[in-house]
């Protein structure tokens, strides 16, 4: 398995020696390579391997072209979001030594900041072209596309899907596409579909939005639902197409409300009948309890599930890794630090967009990355947006795009 693993990512680096821009299309159309393992004496996915080989690449072509200098300015033109980005990786980086296992937080610090950070910066550095942008979209969009298509293919033959989520009957069904579990697909979907939806369509985006939001129905995620339905509709406020994004936003609730299933299961989540609404208040008032205890570091990385054993646990009888809430899992896991720069990166993010969105050109863009940032952050509330190898790097991504130098700054 190994060799096979080392081939693939000896392909990957010819492939990039070639256009360096490939590299990052790339790493977007397999993100759910995360879940090939392997292991050089140190744990490694496949996509944290393609990460480092084009980390790699890019050091050799800024250090032979002697381009290091310009690309540092590149990357650090801001001071304050400089500050921002090296608070929160310096508050993940001390939360390794905070938490119950140096190992298991050293981990966790490599894949979901580390090699996330290394791909924002080599966004940056490679995206320097309209063009290029164009093609990162389109990207995008064929992973919406290939994992919808298999997600609705999975529905209807049960191929890959593990038999818990096969359901009494099929419309009790919830796909999990080429991921592990139905609220990772609609993690993953929900930001690119919301972005998808706001830039200028090409042949593949026509594609990938109604096969995307069949896939987010059949995921059965109630909360991406909603973050995607209220961002949409609050980011469509912004358009010269507002009265269309109402009305399309109308229709889907309509729609969703008609079918009976689907009604069922928000009727539930609204009475207070829902064990995944059980589950929530169980953890946030453990996180609470334990915040009480270490408001400054929190417990670390990996600390948060270790502390929650503990604890009652809640229907589903589950030990959570994080609390589900996007605020409370960063508070937890880094530390009050990593709280504050989260959301100072959150702020500078939206005030750069607010910047970009005043030039017609790139309007749309702005707009689309509002409303992916957006359903991060919604959907969060009540999961777990970040810390996972595939949603880090889609973190990191969005962070990255407004940072393009051709955009306006």
């Amino acid at each position: 398995m190994n060799i096979l693993i080392i081939a693939g990512l000896l392909i990957f680096l010819a492939i990039t020696l070639w256009r360096r821009e490939w590299g990052v299309y790339l790493i977007i159309l397999l993100l759910p390579s995360y879940q090939i393992r392997f292991s050089l004496g140190v744990p490694f996915t496949f996509l944290e391997g393609m990460i480092l080989t084009l980390a790699l690449r890019e050091l050799i072509y800024l250090v032979r072209g002697k381009k290091m200098r310009s690309a540092v300015q590149t990357l650090f033109h801001s001071p304050v979001l400089t500050m921002a980005v090296a608070a929160f990786l310096f508050a993940a980086l001390v939360s390794i030594f905070t938490g119950p296992s140096m190992i298991k937080g050293a981990g966790i610090f490599k894949a979901y900041f580390f090699e996330a950070f290394l791909f924002y910066a080599i966004v940056i550095l490679t995206i320097d072209t309209r063009e290029k942008l164009s093609r990162l979209i389109q990207c995008l969009a064929l992973l919406v596309a290939y994992l919808s298509t298999f997600g609705v293919f999975q529905f209807l033959t049960l191929t890959n899907l593990p038999p818990s989520w096969w359901a009494v009957n099929v419309a009790s069904r919830r796909i999990t596409s080429l991921l592990n579990h139905p609220n990772a697909l609609a993690l993953l979907l929900g930001p690119v579909l919301s972005f998808l939806a706001f830039v200028p369509k090409n042949k593949w985006m026509w594609v990938a939005l109604p096969l995307g939001a069949t896939a987010m129905y059949l995921s059965f995620s109630r909360a991406a639902w909603l973050a995607i339905f209220v961002s949409i509709l609050i980011i469509g406020l912004f358009t010269e197409h507002r009265k269309k994004i109402l009305l399309g936003s109308l229709a889907v609730a309509v729609l969703i409300v008609v079918i009976p299933y689907s009604r069922q299961k928000l009727l539930e989540l609204s009475l207070g009948e829902d064990p995944s609404r059980e589950n929530r208040l169980v953890l946030w008032s453990a996180a609470g309890d334990i915040l009480k205890e270490s408001p400054i570091f929190g417990a670390g990385l990996t600390g948060f599930r270790e502390e929650y054993k503990n604890y009652p646990l809640g229907p589903d009888r589950v030990v959570q890794n994080y609390p589900h809430n996007f605020f409370l899992n960063f508070w937890l896991e880094t530390g009050l630090l990593g709280f504050i720069s989260v959301t100072a990166l959150l702020i500078l993010y939206y005030k750069k967009l607010r910047i970009i969105i005043r030039q017609a050109e790139f309007k749309n863009l702005a707009l689309g990355l509002g409303a992916a940032m957006a359903v991060v952050v919604l959907h969060g509330l009540v999961d777990v947006p970040y810390f996972k190898n595939d949603l880090a790097v889609l973190f990191w991504l969005l962070l990255a795009l407004p940072q393009l130098k051709f955009l306006p700054s």
